[in-house]
């Protein structure tokens, strides 16, 4: 078993340039073990009748989440004219290196292609493409740090990267109103150092038709062992614990849900300075899971399908819970119906998964059909509630000082 992780954990190595340590599908010990049981990777033939069948009850759109980079597939402008035959529209995660430096985009060996200018000219052609790429910060020491830069062999100088490949998508298109929206930055995760930039982050890429995708209580990858970090965060940082303990009486729990509040309404705050949504909207509809942007309707719409066949409810990392042991082997329709996303009701609160329904000792109240798994629920109402109260001081505030 430890060679059979150590061949897979040399995937990474090979497929992609980062070495995130958030990273969302680094999860040897879950490969591994289907692996062992018998299950075969997917190869795209397997995926092609999937979405052909998939397609047969509805299917619009699909997200590559990776393993890896995918720009490091040779057979990717393959699969894009595929599902453009197939008219799927498809969302590429991606952290840009490619996008933005022209040996690593010559690198990935495509006809035609030298520069990283030249791979993005040519993406622009596919209008069922949208990019959503890796943006936690500006700043390169942050930036880089936060994608593992130089370890084990990763890239260096990626904030750089970064920047260049934004400047490029832009260049061509992909923000242009008039063909929707086909550029997002993912925000993700946020920690406490890069909270108040990220505020920045949304309202500079929301002037400019690119969406910010944020949600700093999702459980996925690596994310879950995580919270246990962000709360020492709170009993250790002194800085943060002036911010939100003044006089030092919480817990360390209490100041995260604080913090969090806090990051939520200084978002919605902006949202609605630019027009986005009003309060009386907000208060109708909630907070989103996904600050600042429309709700995730993968808990209506969707499935989640992992490299071995496996198939979840949503990408929130709820390894254990599979609606399916492998797709090949049981029809997508009957999958589809089996599971709890199918049924859902319309005022369902799922946004997705996060690891904090007990923190703060409150009973804390969750729909029915989000209190799925051990430590997760959908948004606790009382972040929803404290942010809805610190929008309304924020935006109270704002009034008297313009007076």
């Amino acid at each position: 078993m430890d060679a059979l992780k150590r061949e897979f954990a040399g995937m990474y190595r090979t497929t992609c340039t980062q070495r995130c340590p958030h990273c969302f599908n680094q999860e040897d010990d879950f490969y591994v073990r289907k692996i062992l049981d018998g299950h075969k990777l997917l190869k795209w033939s397997d995926m092609k009748q999937v979405l052909l069948d998939a397609k047969k009850i509805g299917l619009e759109s699909v997200k590559f989440l990776g393993i890896g980079e995918i720009f490091k597939i040779p057979d990717l402008f393959n699969i894009l004219d595929d599902l453009r035959q197939m008219e799927i529209k498809i969302g590429i995660f991606t952290k840009g290196t490619a996008l933005g430096d022209d040996k690593i985009a010559k690198d990935c060996g495509y006809e035609g292609i030298e520069t990283a200018e030249e791979l993005v000219r040519k993406l622009s052609e596919y209008e069922n493409v949208s990019i959503l790429l890796g943006g936690n910060s500006f700043v390169p020491e942050i930036q880089d740090r936060m994608v593992g830069c130089g370890k084990d062999g990763g890239v260096t100088s990626y904030t750089e990267k970064r920047d260049y490949a934004l400047k490029l998508l832009i260049k061509y298109g992909f923000n242009d109103p008039a063909k929707g929206k086909r550029l997002a930055l993912v925000a993700a995760p946020v920690t406490p150092e890069v909270s108040d930039e990220t505020v920045v982050m949304y309202e500079w890429a929301m002037h400019r038709n690119i969406t910010v995708i944020t949600i700093p209580t999702m459980v996925s990858g690596k994310g879950t062992d995580e919270l246990e970090w962000l709360l020492g965060q709170f009993e250790t940082n002194k800085e943060l614990i002036s911010r939100y303990d003044e006089n030092n009486t919480l817990t360390r729990e209490e100041r995260y849900v604080k913090w969090l509040a806090d990051f939520y309404s200084d978002i919605y705050v902006s949202a609605i300075n630019m027009g986005i949504t009003d309060l009386d909207t907000l208060k109708k509809e909630g907070i989103s899971g996904y600050a600042g942007a429309a709700k995730c309707q993968q808990m209506h719409n969707g499935m989640y399908i992992r490299l071995p066949g496996t198939v979840q409810e949503c990408p929130g990392r709820c390894v254990g819970a599979e609606i399916a042991d492998d797709i090949r082997d049981k029809c997508l329709l009957a999958t589809w119906i089996g599971s709890k996303n199918y049924d859902r009701k319309d005022d369902c609160r799922a946004l997705c998964a996060v690891k904090m329904k007990n923190l703060t000792g409150t009973d804390v109240k969750v729909c029915d059909c989000c209190t799925v798994y051990d430590n997760v629920g959908s948004m606790p109402l009382e972040l929803e509630r404290d942010t809805l109260i610190a929008v309304e001081q924020k935006i109270s505030r704002g009034a008297e000082e313009n007076v």
